[in-house]
């Protein structure tokens, strides 16, 4: 040590340039692995969005227009209940976890207790779904409702938030894409002839419940999980807490898939179909998006409370990331959109047309909305002002859907006013948040 010592002394530039380097690869280690988690994100979510596309370009060709738009209508119906049961409690778990990042007791109560809460839920959308579905659209309809019961429990098995809150997007990738995969060859199978609509969502559920199935494999393998008894009282805490998010997240999802199911009791089968594939097509562009703003709000939710200025720097350049590229997806699905209608549809149909058009518009919109709102808003735990905000953009999508005569593109239009009120509305209250913070 002491012959070190008096090397050091001897070479004084020695000792600086190591420390340089030290410093420089310990800079350039956190960097390297966050550019290889969002590209693990970005693959991942390419291949969760990439299924519904596939999904909806293999049934639109099988199926035709008229059944493809009931399909549209089940698959629609469900992703707007999956909000409830989810019930803010991702978005909540995700910042409680990150938050416990030195406590892995804490975080696996968690995991359970929110499980347990969504199971609840889940149970009881789906016992009040199957009654009123039955009962409206006919007793008939139970082989479209069975696998709509199943992808419900599925979906509140899952536990993806728990693995993006630990950044386990490795496993999370290697997930997602197997079954995907699997769900495609399993969507040729089922779905090979006219009327196989059953098949076509037995394949939806197929996907929610092995997903959730191997997710829960995996944690235990690598003893990520640990089973802890449930109880009611956390339990209920829970709900509280997240019942702000989950009002926002409802007035939120009326803008997406509650409102194709909106267009499924108001509108034609047509209609619902062209709205669908136009809402899918900006669901995979918005894949795109995804590793951005998730990893964002990891990171977001563990600098709020310790450090504002700096959640704030992060929040900008991740706005700037979502705007450049957000816009490029825009205008590519602007280019686009004829291809995709025939490629789908085998033939001209001007609404569709139209409808992925105004939606391709509205992406850096979305994209700047949640960063503002359902980001931002809630890792600074203001949960309410979020839902508060969302509602104002779900009044603006209902009065310009039912109230103002656009024709059959108004689906389109009244989304893309929704988005910018919401962007504006959201960005005005954080700036008023941020304000009292910094």
């Amino acid at each position: 040590m002491a012959a070190h010592q008096a090397h050091c002394r001897a070479w004084p530039g020695l000792s600086t340039a190591r420390n340089s380097l030290t410093s420089e690869l310990t800079v350039q280690g956190p960097v390297k692995d966050t550019l290889r988690k969002l590209a693990e994100l970005a693959l991942t979510h390419l291949a969760n969005f990439a299924f519904p596309l596939v999904f909806a370009i293999l049934c639109g060709r099988v199926l035709g227009l008229h059944d493809f738009g009931i399909v549209s209508f089940y698959t629609a119906l469900t992703a707007f209940l999956g909000v409830i049961i989810e019930f803010g409690f991702d978005w909540l778990g995700i910042r409680e976890v990150s938050q416990a990042a030195d406590d892995p007791a804490r975080q696996h109560r968690l995991l359970c207790n929110v499980t347990a809460a969504k199971l609840l839920i889940a149970s009881l959308v789906a016992s009040v779904t199957t009654g009123s579905v039955l009962w409206f659209r006919g007793v008939d309809q139970w082989v479209l409702v069975l696998p709509m019961v199943a992808y419900m429990l599925g979906f509140a098995m899952d536990v993806g938030w728990y693995l993006r809150a630990l950044e386990r997007t490795r496993v999370l990738l290697t997930i997602t894409t197997a079954i995907r995969l699997s769900a495609i060859g399993l969507l040729w199978v089922l779905v090979s002839r006219p009327g196989d609509m059953s098949g076509a969502l037995w394949t939806y559920a197929f996907v929610s419940v092995a997903t959730s199935a191997t997710a829960w494999v995996a944690l235990s393998h690598r003893q990520l999980a640990r089973f802890v008894r449930p109880r009611w009282s956390v339990i209920a805490g829970l709900m509280r807490r997240a019942s702000a998010i989950v009002f926002g997240n409802l007035s939120g999802a009326l803008l997406t898939n509650g409102g194709v199911a909106l267009l499924g009791i108001t509108a034609d089968p047509a209609t619902v179909g062209a709205a669908n594939l136009a809402l899918r097509v900006r669901m995979a562009g918005q894949a795109v998006l995804l590793p951005i703003k998730q990893l964002t709000f990891v990171r977001l939710s563990a600098l709020a409370l310790t450090s504002p200025a700096q959640a704030v720097r992060v929040g900008r350049m991740s706005l700037a990331a979502l705007l450049g590229v957000g816009t490029v997806i825009g205008v590519a699905i602007l280019f686009a959109a004829e291809f995709i209608v025939r490629q789908v549809f085998l033939g001209e149909y001007p609404v569709a047309v139209g409808l992925i058009m105004l939606l391709g518009l509205s992406v850096p919109l979305n994209a700047a909305a949640e960063l503002f709102g359902m980001q931002c808003l809630i890792a600074f735990g203001q949960e309410r002002s979020y839902a508060m905000v969302v509602v104002v953009a779900a009044a603006v999508f209902i009065t310009m859907l039912l109230l103002v005569p656009t024709g059959a593109l108004s689906y389109g239009w009244a989304l893309l006013a929704a988005e910018a009120s919401l962007a504006l509305v959201a960005g005005l209250r954080l700036r008023a948040v941020l304000k009292k913070k910094l």
